[in-house]
Formats: structure tokens, sequence, C-alpha cells
């Protein structure tokens, strides 16, 4: 498996997967009728307000995993959770998606690597997400998915915590997931 890096633009946003193309769950709080078409209008003012704001892996010339991330008012579904206040100093990672068979082999792990870099290139101090404790399918992320790439809960809520990976500490994997309060996978 040979994975290489890939921003996205509006020039490849096609070759995402079909089931990011067709969610717009964290860029709209309401009903879209034609959801491919506000994915590409999302980039496209975003691409031009804040710069980059998406990453494909790409294994030869399939797209096996796709990530989205920018300053929280940009994703107004956030303000919905409880917990969804994201601090001043973190960019927030909406969409950290694996295509089916390539699940459980670390790609989405370096695909928040990948964000990650980007985002401390950029000077951003941490990367924020909502961390389904239990998660079932869906487009929240699974907060142990979460937990075992560094992220520690910081605003709790029983069900979908705040939480937060700095881009500048030093902290052991270990120790962020003993501090994350939700269970990593077995």
């Amino acid at each position: 498996m040979s994975l290489r890096l890939v921003d996205v633009g509006l020039e490849n946003l096609s070759s995402a997967p079909p089931e990011v193309l067709d969610c717009v769950f964290w860029e709209t709080d309401e009903d879209a009728p034609d959801p491919r078409f506000l994915k590409e209008e999302w980039f496209s003012s975003t691409l031009l307000e804040w710069g980059p704001c998406g990453k494909l892996l790409v294994d030869e010339d399939d797209v096996v995993a796709f990530a989205q991330f920018a300053p929280p008012s940009l994703f107004p579904r956030v303000a919905a959770f409880r917990a969804g206040r994201v601090s001043p100093d973190a960019v927030y990672l909406a969409y950290c998606y694996v295509t089916e068979g390539r699940r459980g082999r670390g790609v989405g792990s370096e695909l928040i690597r990948a964000v990650a870099r980007d985002l401390v290139d950029r000077g951003f101090r941490a990367v924020e997400s909502l961390g389904e404790s239990e998660w079932e399918g869906g487009w929240l992320l699974p907060g142990p998915f979460l937990g075992s790439n560094r992220f520690a809960v910081i605003r709790s809520d029983p069900r979908v915590p705040l939480m937060r990976l700095e881009l500048f500490g030093v902290t052991a994997p270990a120790e962020a997931a003993a501090g994350a309060a939700v269970p990593l996978p077995r």
C-alpha cells in the first residue's frame, strides 16, 4: 500500500468518496436538497476565505480516506451539541472518513497526522472534534478512535464530548487516552 496525501481543491473534490460528497451534516443545520452542490459551494467559499480545508489519502488511483476541517464557525451544526463550543485557538475536524475495507489499518490515524501537520504549519494550537462515546455509525467521529489518536476530552458530555488534540504539547498516546474518558477499542 503506497499512500499519497493530496489537498482537496475544487479540481479533485469530485474524487472524494461518494458518502462524503452526499453528506453535508456539519456544513448546514438544514435539509439540503442537493448536498453535492452545497459541498462544492462550501469548499469553494472556504478555500477562498480560509485556505486548504480538506485532505485525501490516495492509494494508486483510489481515494481511500477523506478529512475536512476548518474554523468551527463554518460548521453550523457544531453549535447544536451541548459540548460543541470549540476553543478559539482550535480548528474543528468535521470528517475523517475511511472507505470500507481500509478501516482498522491505520489509514484514519495517518489522515489525522496529516491534518495536524498542516495546522501546525499554519500556526494553530489544536484540533478539536465531537467524539461519540459509543459510536454506531453516522457522521460523528468515534470517541475511542479520537482517544487512540491523542485527543482528550475537554468538555464532557455523556454521549458526545468535545475532544482536543494539542498540536504543540508532548503527551504520550497512553496518557492522552487515559485522560480521554472514552473507552479505547480492545
